[in-house]
């Protein structure tokens, strides 16, 4: 019942902001432009940027595949693409994108893959996701410094304190991943707030004790396996970078649709990871209202004034609306239809 709770706040909170985002924007912009606009666009580019939406996805699936496999838990590529879309759902809706990752372990072990096994995917899977974002981001500012530096104080310090959080989030997972006492004092620490709080039946305890010093195990030896695996390491980092393209191609098939030519493929992707750099460090929920206002930022530069509003609201429609708009479809078909145990 809680978690039911805690679930419509959130979602909620996110449409409440939608709604707010929305109705600033068209309150100030007649809705009737927009739609002109979208006319004169190339559908066979915005159907593209909608593929690009899916690739990502598909990506996203084929790396939760590769490393269950690896782990030795392996797992259909439906499943996995379930709790990808399970993933990127909860952590559209949630503050700072912090829902995602707990509600993945969970339904992963509601389908019977030991918990141990599930963290360590997700603990890999955040770390090589926030590193593609910063070595792209080193990229973006090497490639065209003045471009990507040249807007403004405020969103420069958005961006370099997105970077920031994503370099102190990959240390902190990589210490919980290959650090040999950090986890175990986590694991034993909750063990031991569950007792005090009486939890956890008397005549359990002991039971739970034995249980985690079992999955503490467990998670070392995998933690190591995966450690020395460098050719894997390799291949999911591939993965990982691959589908983040996917995602930030979104935004140059977008303005190709529009029928513009002077910005390159290069250019205008470098511009899409600076922009999502800077609303990684907003903690509203998927970015909502932040992430309209940096793109239309940026937007003006790149398409003018003409474009720019139509230009955001199409790009954000397609690369966060329509990718959270699939993954709540396959989060319910799998909630009520799809799951089974897996191992």
């Amino acid at each position: 019942m809680k978690q039911l709770k805690k679930h419509v706040l959130s979602l909620g909170l996110f449409l409440l902001l939608f709604l707010l985002t929305f109705y600033f924007i068209f309150s100030k912009y007649p809705v009737s432009e927009f739609l002109s606009s979208l006319k004169n666009c190339n559908p066979q580019n915005i159907f593209i940027a909608f593929l690009c939406v899916i690739f990502y996805l598909l990506f996203g699936s084929l790396f939760l595949k590769k490393i269950m496999k690896s782990l030795k838990s392996p797992i259909s590529f439906f499943h996995s693409l379930c709790y990808c879309a399970i993933e990127i759902y909860f952590s559209a809706i949630t503050p700072s994108s912090t829902g995602g990752q707990p509600a993945e372990i969970y339904y992963m072990s509601k389908s019977g893959i030991p918990l141990e096994k599930s963290t360590i995917a997700i603990f890999i899977n955040t770390i090589l996701y926030k590193l593609v974002i910063v070595i792209l981001l080193l990229i973006s500012i090497i490639v065209f410094p003045k471009r990507i530096l040249g807007n403004g104080i405020l969103f420069n310090s958005l961006m370099f304190l997105g970077m920031g959080l994503n370099i102190l989030a990959i240390s902190f997972f990589t210490c919980l991943l290959f650090s040999k006492k950090l986890p175990s004092k986590i694991i034993k620490s909750v063990v031991k707030l569950l007792k005090k709080a009486h939890i956890i039946k008397k005549e359990k305890q002991e039971a739970l004790d034995r249980k985690s010093e079992t999955l503490i195990t467990e998670y070392h030896s995998y933690a190591f396996f995966i450690k020395q695996n460098r050719v894997l390491l390799w291949k999911l980092f591939f993965i990982i970078l691959l589908q983040r393209i996917c995602l930030f191609s979104v935004s140059y098939f977008v303005y190709r649709a529009f029928g513009l030519q002077e910005y390159n493929y290069l250019q205008i992707v470098l511009f899409q990871i600076a922009i999502t750099s800077a609303i990684d460090s907003v903690p509203s929920p998927g970015g909502v209202m932040i992430g309209e206002g940096l793109t239309f930022q940026i937007h003006t530069l790149i398409y003018g004034s003409t474009f720019a509003l139509s230009s955001m609201l199409l790009l954000r429609g397609i690369s966060f609306y329509f990718l959270v708009l699939i993954c709540s479809f396959l989060y319910l078909y799998y909630h009520f239809f799809g799951r089974k145990k897996e191992v």
